[in-house]
């Protein structure tokens, strides 16, 4: 006996009616419409036909593979998330290894393996990263394609990850690096970029997405409208910084709407620069080991720490939501609290805190 039920998508709150029959020892047959009265007249002629043996169910369904939910859930994030990248190289791999399974055989058993392939070569906290990638996509299907009924990666525990990683640049490394962003003539951007990243800390899809609108010279400041968080935030521009980034300007479009590091590859002003090529080859003359593009964001809170900053001012700079995220740094912050309680002791009693 068929069943219809009204489901209503959270992200674009759409009304559609989906219809499910189910059958003995073979699978369901589900379907969604637009309103209820399409949704009975299906149900009644495919309860006729099953009556009458007329149906075939091959005919009716088409058999949809997993690269055909990353065909139509790409596009989508692309338009939705901030920095794509990752969740785009994520199913890169996920294409590879299971891209042509029929969705409705895909087992939390043949993800799992694939877990545990991953964790062979990546970090727990990475391969968490690609599960959640692939969690997102059938997610997708779940709730916006109507092609599965029950996202089975739900069924995997995360893996325990360690405390977050602290990577930092050391002062040579840091000089290295400098040095490097200048040596790469056709992306005269990247030494602008570090700075940005190394002197405010923000993200690397926050200082992509950035527009000269969002650069507010006269206050010495950047404006992020649309962070991670999805909370507006501004960071102060430090001398050097500023100097850099109004020297970029010279050669601005008018436009201030247009992004302040826009693509090398498209005239089109929407497509912002693509980073990782020239990122990947400075890493490389720099010559450093164990260090992402995140990591400069890691290097300006620890700085920020050691020089004194205490663990909310880290945290506002930063945008970090919860102070949680901030503790990472809190060991850094062993000496300046010293010398903040060794002043006080001095200034009550006299005496040096030792």
């Amino acid at each position: 006996m068929a069943t219809i039920d009204k489901r209503i998508s959270p992200r674009t709150g759409k009304i559609t009616w989906r219809v499910r029959i189910r059958r003995t020892n073979l699978s369901d047959l589900t379907k969604s419409f637009p309103n209820k009265t399409q949704a009975k007249q299906w149900a009644a002629s495919t309860e006729a036909a099953l009556v009458e043996g007329r149906l075939d169910n091959a005919s009716i369904f088409k058999k949809y593979r997993v690269n055909d939910v990353f065909d139509l859930y790409e596009p989508d994030i692309i338009k939705r998330l901030k920095d794509p990248y990752n969740r785009i190289r994520h199913l890169v791999f996920w294409r590879a290894e299971i891209g042509q399974i029929l969705l409705q055989d895909l087992s939390p058993i043949i993800i799992r393996s694939l877990r545990d392939k991953l964790r062979a070569t990546r970090s727990a906290s990475t391969t968490n990263r690609y599960i959640a990638s692939l969690s997102a996509a059938l997610s997708f299907a779940v709730t916006e394609l109507d092609w599965i009924d029950k996202n089975p990666v739900f069924k995997l525990k995360k893996l325990k990850e360690p405390r977050g990683r602290t990577r930092f640049l050391s002062d040579s490394e840091r000089e290295r690096l400098l040095q490097a962003s200048t040596s790469l003539p056709k992306y005269p951007e990247m030494k602008v970029i570090i700075l940005i990243a190394l002197t405010t800390g923000m993200r690397r899809g926050e200082i992509l997405n950035l527009r000269w609108s969002d650069c507010d010279f006269k206050l010495r400041r950047l404006i992020i409208r649309d962070s991670k968080n999805s909370e507006s935030r501004s960071v102060p521009l430090a001398d050097i910084t500023l100097h850099s980034l109004r020297k970029w300007g010279k050669v601005r479009p008018l436009d201030a709407s247009s992004f302040v590091f826009p693509s090398h590859v498209s005239s089109n002003p929407s497509h912002k620069f693509s980073i990782d090529h020239a990122w990947r080859l400075i890493r490389t003359r720099a010559g450093l080991e164990d260090f992402n593009i995140h990591d400069l964001r890691h290097t300006a809170a620890s700085y920020l720490a050691m020089s004194g900053a205490g663990l909310r001012e880290i945290g506002d700079i930063l945008g970090h939501k919860s102070i949680s995220m901030t503790m990472r740094y809190s060991h850094l912050t062993q000496d300046h609290k010293h010398r903040t309680v060794s002043r006080m002791v001095q200034t009550m009693l006299g005496e040096i805190y030792p």
